[in-house]
């Protein structure tokens, strides 16, 4: 398992990250607080809402989710 934390400034931006997160071969989902949804969803990830800190686990049995990781720097959390 690996994790991160995004965060999105607009519509946008979550379009553009259920894009990437779609073309993936292994599940992906993104937490706030008490709410798990699936990163292929776009209306679940507008429900989670915009400018706050999400967390994105990755659940990498056998694969390299790298090359995922990379594509979503953009909207890292430092």
């Amino acid at each position: 398992m690996r994790e991160c934390f995004v965060s999105f400034s607009s519509a946008v931006d979550i379009l553009d990250f259920v894009s990437i997160a779609t073309r993936q071969y292994f599940p992906i989902h993104v937490e706030r607080e008490d709410m798990r949804v699936n990163a292929t969803s776009i209306m679940s990830l507008f429900c989670l809402g915009l400018n706050r800190p999400l967390r994105v686990v990755v659940t990498d049995v056998g694969a390299d989710a790298t090359p995922f990781f990379s594509a979503v720097a953009p909207y890292l959390v430092a």
